[in-house]
C-alpha cells in the first residue's frame, strides 16, 4: 500500500525563485507565479540563491513536471550541470528529493529494498530509494544512470510506468504514488569519459523516459555568474572583474572543447562549479607572483583537480593564453 495523501500547495514567484526576469509582460499585470509545494516537506534540497536558470532548461522541468510524465533522463557531458539542475529545482518546487549514485556494482535490492537482520535476531524490510520515493511521494535520482548493469535498470520498468509491484520477501503491493517522480543522470555513450562503466541500456527501458540534454551554459551567462566572485579579487572593480571572469570562462571553454574532441592531455572538462571555486581562490592567492597571469594559473591548480601534470601544463598554457589575450 502507499500513503496517497494530498499535499498542501503554495505560489512562488517565478522571478524571485528562478532568478528569470519577466519577459513581455505588459506594465501592470501580475509578474508570473509557479505552483509548488508548501515549505515544510522532509528531504527538500537546500537552496542555492546565486544558481543560475537557463530559461531552455527549466521550460523542459516544467513540461516534465506539469504533464505527468514519471521519467526524465537528462544527458549531458561531466560536469554540464545535469545534477545540480534537478536538485536546484527540487529546492524551488520545494519538493522532496532522495539521491542515489548509481554504478556498475549497483543491483536490483540496492534501488528496491532489502531484508536486514536486527538485533533481535529478527529480519525487517528496509526501503530502497526507489521505493521509498515511489510509497511517499517524493523524486528520487538516479545520478550515472548508464553505469547500471541493463538487467538492473528493466527492473524499474513496471514502477516507472506507474504499475502496482509486490515485494516477493513481504507481499506487500506498493502502489506508486501520483508525487512520485524519477530522475535520471547520465553522460552520452559518445562522452570521453564514458568509455569506462558506461552500458547502452535495452530500447524497452529507454523508451519510458522522457529526454532532455543539457550543454554548458552560453560563455556570456556563464561570465556574468563567475563576475560576482572576481570583484573581491580585483577590489570591487567592475571592469577588470568581468576581464578577469572571461579569463577564466574561456579558459573553461577551450578545455571543454579539448575534452570533447580527444585531446591526449584533457580528459575531464571544467564545470561552473570549478569556475566559481576558482574565482573565490584568487582574492587567497593576490600575493602568490607580482605577475597576474601566473596568480591565476597558481589558483586553478588549487580549484581544478587534475590527472596529470601532463594535464596541468596544458591547462596552465590556455590560461596564460587567454590571459594575454585580454590584458
Amino acid at each position: 500500500m502507499t500513503n496517497q495523501t494530498t499535499r498542501a500547495m503554495s505560489f512562488y514567484s517565478m522571478e524571485s525563485e528562478f532568478n528569470l526576469a519577466a519577459v513581455n509582460v505588459p506594465a501592470g499585470t501580475a509578474k508570473p507565479q509557479f505552483q509548488g509545494y508548501a515549505e515544510g516537506l522532509p528531504h527538500v534540497p537546500p537552496k542555492n540563491g546565486d544558481y543560475y536558470f537557463d530559461r531552455e532548461r527549466l521550460r523542459d522541468m516544467f513540461a516534465f513536471w506539469t504533464t505527468g510524465e514519471r521519467a526524465l533522463k537528462i544527458k549531458g557531458d561531466p560536469a554540464a550541470g545535469k545534477t545540480s539542475l534537478v536538485t536546484q529545482f527540487h529546492a524551488r518546487m520545494r519538493a522532496p528529493l532522495l539521491i542515489y549514485s548509481c554504478s556498475n556494482g549497483t543491483e536490483t535490492h540496492h534501488l528496491f529494498g532489502q531484508l536486514v537482520p536486527q538485533s533481535d535476531h529478527t529480519l525487517k524490510w528496509i526501503d530502497g530509494p526507489v521505493l521509498s520515493a515511489a510509497r511517499n511521494g517524493y523524486s528520487v535520482l538516479l545520478d550515472e544512470w548508464n553505469t547500471l548493469d541493463p538487467s538492473v535498470a528493466t527492473s524499474l520498468n513496471a514502477i516507472l510506468e506507474g504499475y502496482s509491484i509486490t515485494i516477493p520477501e513481504t507481499g506487500d503491493v506498493i502502489t506508486p504514488h501520483s508525487d512520485f517522480r524519477v530522475f535520471a543522470t547520465e553522460n552520452p555513450v559518445t562522452s570521453m569519459l564514458s568509455v569506462v562503466g558506461r552500458n547502452v541500456q535495452d530500447a524497452a527501458s529507454d523508451d519510458r523516459w522522457m529526454v532532455m540534454e543539457v550543454d554548458y551554459l552560453p560563455p556570456d551567462q556563464e561570465q556574468s555568474i563567475v563576475a560576482k566572485y572576481t570583484l573581491s579579487a580585483v577590489e570591487n572593480n567592475n571592469e577588470a572583474a568581468g576581464m578577469l571572469a572571461k579569463v577564466l570562462v574561456n579558459t573553461a571553454t577551450e578545455v571543454r572543447s579539448q575534452f570533447r574532441n580527444g585531446h591526449a592531455c584533457i580528459d575531464k572538462p571544467m564545470s561552473t562549479r570549478v569556475l566559481i571555486r576558482w574565482a573565490k581562490l584568487l582574492r587567497s592567492y593576490r600575493a602568490v607572483s607580482q605577475d597576474g597571469a601566473e596568480r591565476v594559473v597558481y589558483a586553478m591548480t588549487r580549484a581544478f583537480s587534475m590527472s596529470s601534470q601532463e594535464m596541468s601544463d596544458a591547462v596552465a598554457q590556455i590560461v596564460r593564453t587567454k590571459f594575454g589575450s585580454v590584458a
